[in-house]
């Protein structure tokens, strides 16, 4: 991992041009044309496919902070399109965490770190495994903070879409531009699930049973999306928290329109949701004021944010650049928490007598940083970005657009004092700025409230 400033981006980030994305590299290289071919081969593929779900996290949150209109189908049925990203997001969380839970099952739950340099994305860049031919709208799929737009819809649209893959397919393309990465995602997630078939039948899989416990299983809550985490620990298992991940994404070969949630239930796959966007069937609410529900593209429906933010472009903007920091050092200490939460067991359940009494309380450590992880993500990342797309930029080429989250590597480099004090510095600096922060139930306070890691 590069060490550098505090607060600062990564390498070669400053350099990169909005004009030419960089193909994005994969953690672990990867042969298409060989395939799977051992524990290790498979766990790679995992790996990669834990960098590529987190690649799409950013732009659909990013497109949901950017929504200015809170009307009433935002929040309540029918169903509206901060909801429905909202809930999208939540699901690709979720897919983070199977594809994590995965690699524990098999022995290799050391081997991946979300809070490193080298696996977060940047962005623009090219989507990983994804070369199709025949999208009329481009082989390749680039990747761009923007605010949510008919145009950008398009993009999730085409994230999500499915590929002619053959169910019974065992071997697969190379992209044709680098043969490290797959043509299209779905021949990658079925070259994983083959893997897991083919590996577990010849009897090379070894499941860690031992290690099940350490699985992301609880304290997980999408009030606007459907599914859970799984624990595996077994091929049917495993293949299970696979389904979850294809079928909510592309949904199945024979219905790419909805997913079954349960007897009786049915939710459309993210593919769909993203169509039923651009088609204007979900609502973006009506604008304060006005009782008329109004277009994504309609400025008034979304904050003129500015596209693919960095935080080095407001180093001359104090308060900017301030709160740009502290979100990105919140956001990656939300996944150096999920990296925490994976080293302990969900069976360190203790207790502890309540001082001055008799009475005795239940403790778990590893529950404590399960809650911390959702108070994060409603109680602080959410405010932070908030304050950001509302606030204008005053100078610079940016002037007339407004700040945004940028979701960038922020480097907790500093081992004298604590992440979560770091937090605090960050939040105080960022207060001189913007008063709102403070107070009794404020941004300060929620970070106080965090888990000390």
């Amino acid at each position: 991992m590069t060490t550098k400033t505090a607060g600062t981006k990564s390498r070669g980030t400053a350099t990169k041009t909005r004009a030419k994305a960089a193909r994005a590299e994969p953690i672990r290289s990867l042969d298409p044309e060989k395939g799977i071919r051992s524990v290790e081969d498979l766990a790679n593929h995992l790996h990669v496919a834990a960098q590529v779900e987190l690649s799409t996290i950013p732009l659909y949150l990013y497109a949901a902070y950017s929504i200015r209109t809170r009307g009433h189908s935002q929040w309540a049925a029918p169903r509206g399109v901060l909801r429905s990203l909202i809930g999208i997001s939540i699901e690709e969380m979720l897919h983070l965490a199977l594809v994590r839970n995965l690699m524990v099952a098999i022995g290799y739950g050391d081997q991946i770190t979300f809070y490193d340099e080298d696996f977060i994305p940047k962005y623009p860049s090219l989507m990983m495994h994804r070369y199709n031919p025949d999208d009329p709208d481009g082989a390749e799929i680039l990747l761009s903070l923007d605010k949510l737009s008919t145009e950008q819809v398009s993009t999730f649209r085409r994230i999500e879409m499915p590929d002619k893959v053959k169910p019974d397919a065992v071997t697969f393309a190379a992209h044709p531009e680098d043969v490290e990465q797959y043509k299209s995602l779905g021949a990658f997630y079925r070259s994983i699930q083959d893997g897991f078939t083919r590996l577990d039948r010849e009897g090379k899989i070894r499941w860690k049973l031992e290690d099940a416990r350490k699985q992301y299983k609880r304290a997980f809550w999408n009030e606007f999306g459907n599914g859970k985490p799984i624990r595996v620990h077994n091929l049917d298992t495993a293949l299970d928290a696979l389904k979850i991940i294809i079928e909510q994404g592309e949904g199945t070969l024979k219905d790419h329109e909805h997913i079954k949630v349960k007897s009786g239930v049915e939710d459309y796959t993210h593919y769909e949701k993203f169509l039923r966007i651009q088609r204007g069937e979900e609502g973006i609410g009506a604008v304060d004021g006005d009782k008329h529900e109004i277009k994504i593209d309609d400025p008034k429906a979304t904050w003129p944010v500015v596209p693919d933010p960095m935080v080095d472009d407001f180093e001359d903007q104090p308060g900017i650049h301030s709160l740009m920091t502290l979100f990105n050092a919140a956001y990656c200490y939300t996944l150096r928490l999920l990296d925490e939460l994976y080293r302990h067991s969900t069976d360190d359940v203790t207790t502890k007598k309540i001082p001055g009494t008799k009475r005795e309380e239940y403790f778990s450590h590893r529950y404590g940083l399960e809650r911390n992880g959702v108070a994060i993500m409603q109680g602080v990342l959410y405010p932070i970005a908030q304050a950001l797309v509302t606030t204008p930029i005053p100078a610079g080429p940016w002037k007339g657009l407004h700040a945004a989250p940028s979701f960038e590597f922020f480097d907790f480099s500093d081992k004298r004092i604590s992440m979560k004090q770091q937090l605090i510095d960050l939040c105080d600096d960022a207060i001189d700025h913007f008063p709102a922060l403070g107070g009794p139930d404020g941004i300060q306070r929620q970070i106080s409230l965090l888990a000390d890691i």
